[in-house]
């Protein structure tokens, strides 16, 4: 009876001192569960803060008492500061309950402390007990702060097992356990926490009356004080840029310069020997032909050629084109680079405005024909 009333007690108290703000245990009569009577045990959240389970619980356990046991009594409980190994620098206690003690430890930086109970029986080849037992794993939910104990985040794990049946005799009186939230108001808790009391149900009652409470095994379990704030994070990404500003009104027109003083005239050359005449050259041929939109002209326009017609087919052929006097008539306005240019010799005409007519284009070629027909007379 007495492993049985350790069991309870240390399974309760385990519960109780490492479960999350945001937790609650209820233990409560077995009832027909438990044959010889026993408590039952539910884990589960107080999403809206009345101290009670939301239902249904989260798990749900049956500490069954052992048949006819031997009378029990209160275990032996006692709290100390654990020691600095134990809780990695970070403080807390030792629960020491009969013969076996375990370190409860002040959470990280304001992480909530959590529990997972599972029942093993005892052929399971996990629980070390004969008679089946409970598995509880503890720890602080510091990894993904979801609210539940994940795998990478438990550090403690212990084994509480069930009592094993005893000689026939009377039942036993059972240890109960009674536990108290405390509020930031009690001295020895400045943030809080729960305070247990402990004792034998001498009246059979199911409920740890104010003198059957052993004062001297009423503990306290603290909460842990708030961790500090986080760093700062990075600063986010650079926002869009807005939009451009209207332009500003245009200045007015500075002055116009002074114009410079024209230049003295040069003499003039003496007049050069007039040179022997030459001998009749080929007929001159002129080739127009469409220029599409490209390197020569940007918006497309026509490729004057001119050549001598050394064979006298009465047309310019490839061979005959005159490298340097190939021109172009461009299409629209271009600035600097639009206009007739020649590729070679650099001589150039100014471009067709975008409103010109065909009569413009017709001037162009007629003007190059004459001047070509002039060249041509001059060299005869």
């Amino acid at each position: 009876m007495k492993k049985f009333a350790f069991v309870i007690f240390f399974s309760f108290f385990f519960a109780a001192a490492l479960s999350a703000a945001d937790k609650l245990v209820n233990v409560s009569d077995a009832g027909s569960n438990c044959p010889s009577g026993g408590i039952k045990i539910e884990v589960g959240p107080d999403a809206n803060g009345d101290n009670e389970i939301d239902e249904p619980a989260e798990e749900t356990k049956f500490v069954c008492n052992g048949e006819n046991g031997e009378d029990g009594s209160a275990p032996a409980v006692s709290i100390a500061p654990a020691d600095v190994t134990d809780c990695s620098g970070r403080g807390g206690i030792v629960v020491t309950v009969g013969s076996d003690e375990l370190p409860v430890c002040n959470g990280q930086a304001g992480a909530d402390a959590l529990i997972n109970t599972t029942e093993l029986a005892a052929d399971s080849g996990e629980c070390p007990c004969s008679n089946g037992c409970i598995k509880i794993e503890a720890g602080l939910d510091n990894k993904t702060v979801n609210g539940v104990l994940d795998a990478n985040e438990v550090t403690k794990t212990e084994y509480a097992c069930n009592g094993e049946n005893g000689a026939a005799g009377a039942n036993g009186k059972n240890a109960l356990s009674k536990i108290t939230e405390i509020t930031n108001e009690t001295t020895s808790c400045k943030n809080g926490g729960v305070k247990i009391e402990v004792g034998i149900d001498a009246d059979g009652s199911g409920t740890l009356e104010a003198n059957e409470i052993d004062n001297n095994q009423t503990k306290y379990v603290c909460n842990g004080t708030n961790g500090k704030n986080g760093a700062t994070g990075p600063t986010g990404p650079k926002g869009e840029d807005g939009t451009d500003g209207k332009d500003g009104a245009k200045g007015d027109q500075g002055d116009k310069g002074d114009q410079g003083p024209k230049g003295d005239q040069g003499e003039q050359g003496e007049t050069g020997a007039t040179g022997a005449n030459g001998k009749n050259g080929a007929g001159s041929v002129v080739s127009v032909v469409d220029e599409p939109k490209g390197e020569n002209c940007a918006a497309g326009g026509k490729k004057i050629e001119v050549g001598l017609d050394a064979n006298g087919n009465g047309a310019l052929d490839e061979d005959e084109i005159d490298p340097e006097s190939v021109y172009y008539v461009c299409n629209g306005r271009d600035a600097e680079e639009a206009g007739l240019a020649s590729s070679s010799t650099g001589c150039s005409l100014e471009s067709i405005d975008e409103n010109g007519t065909l009569m413009s284009v017709v001037f162009a070629l007629m003007s190059i024909v004459f001047a070509i027909f002039v060249l041509r007379k001059a060299r005869s």
